[in-house]
């Protein structure tokens, strides 16, 4: 079934004559397709409007249509493009002052910023594009209050989170766009699952905290479904198979996470899902190949750039140790684990400090 938004830009696309008008309502549309993992369709809008315009892009169009082919690469899951394309976008709108694209390129950027751990330029993004933003782009506000949301929620504060989670909700649903509301509830469900594990290979009392996680994740998985959205499966099937390990649910989990084509995400995520398949087979009485999962997990974890990963999947590794009776090697990684959560948690107050420090009026 079609969004409300996509059914909107549609009819702004058909229902014009200008040439820019209906160049940015099917790059919109083309974002939009790409968001629900529909990659055909958005590859034909894009096509349609270069075709349309050739060599000779309209200096208003030619950041929009970048973006959408930027958001096209990131739901494909090949961030490096994305980032080529989004900074192109993002280039074009200040050098070409297309004030209208430029919130949304802002909101982006802050976006890629974040998932590279560059949280300083996460932050210039933000204060960018909330200072700019009008009260009427939804999409724009939507996108950053979702990362701003994220940021505090990673920053392990979701009261502060909650509002802007709620902002990016009530934005894109005002419009109809279905996808960020998937991302908005995917995000809660999954930040809240990724600050659990730490707890839970910690030794913190984490059932409360895991019920509520369920509850959440079954929104997102039911919403998803009813929308049809198929953008970035592996991030729903990895959250199922974590939501169900810290259910102690280990069979339900090893048989999410073992639909993870590990060799095709992105590489930081790699070692969280294998220590996971580990845990849980390790957990069933699988040995053997909870050991071989755990060993293939430490082989690559160089790939796990940020200290709240380290310490969680060094964490299990003690335990995975522990349970092999292999005290000393349990030893090595809990001190490994132990350095890693006290970086983690000494970053968690220095970003939220930094967050704090941002504020939007609507214009």
């Amino acid at each position: 079934m079609d969004s409300r938004l996509l059914a909107n830009l549609n009819a702004q696309a058909s229902g014009t004559r200008d040439p820019v008008i209906w160049a940015k309502a099917v790059c919109r549309a083309a974002a939009h397709f790409a968001a629900h993992g529909k990659t055909e369709e958005a590859l034909t809008a894009i096509g349609v409007v270069r075709k349309q315009f050739g060599v000779n892009l309209h200096i208003e169009i030619a950041s929009w249509l970048m973006l959408a082919e930027g958001v096209l690469h990131y739901f494909k899951a090949e961030i490096p493009q994305a980032f080529d394309r989004i900074r192109r976008a993002y280039g074009l709108a200040i050098a070409l002052q297309n004030t209208s694209a430029f919130p949304a390129c802002a909101a982006w950027m802050a976006h890629l910023a974040y998932n590279r751990g560059e949280f300083s330029d996460m932050v210039k993004h933000l204060e960018e594009a909330l200072s700019k933003v009008q009260r009427t782009d939804h999409q724009a506000i939507a996108r950053a209050s979702l990362v701003m949301a994220t940021a505090l929620h990673y920053s392990n504060d979701f009261e502060k989170a909650r509002p802007w989670y709620e902002r990016a909700r009530l934005n894109a649903a005002s419009e109809g766009d279905d996808a960020t509301i998937s991302a908005t509830l995917h995000n809660m469900a999954s930040f809240r699952a990724f600050n659990i594990r730490l707890d839970d290979t910690f030794g913190g009392d984490t059932a409360k905290e895991a019920q509520r996680v369920s509850l959440e994740a079954g929104s997102s998985l039911t919403y998803d479904y009813a929308i049809g959205h198929r953008g970035l499966d592996f991030l729903g099937l990895m959250l199922q198979g974590l939501v169900a390990l810290l259910d102690k649910r280990y069979q339900v989990g090893l048989e999410y996470l073992e639909k993870v084509d590990v060799g095709n995400i992105p590489e930081r995520l790699r070692p969280s899902v294998l220590i996971d398949i580990a845990w849980c087979q390790t957990q069933l009485g699988n040995v053997d190949a909870g050991w071989k999962s755990a060993m293939e997990a430490v082989a690559i974890l160089r790939a796990a750039r940020d200290d709240d990963d380290i310490a969680y999947i060094n964490s299990r590794l003690r335990q995975i140790c522990l349970n092999r009776n292999h005290p000393q090697e349990a030893e090595q990684y809990q001190q490994v684990a132990d350095a890693a959560l006290a970086r983690h948690r000494e970053f968690q107050s220095e970003l939220l400090s930094k967050l704090c420090t941002i504020t939007w009026i609507a214009k």
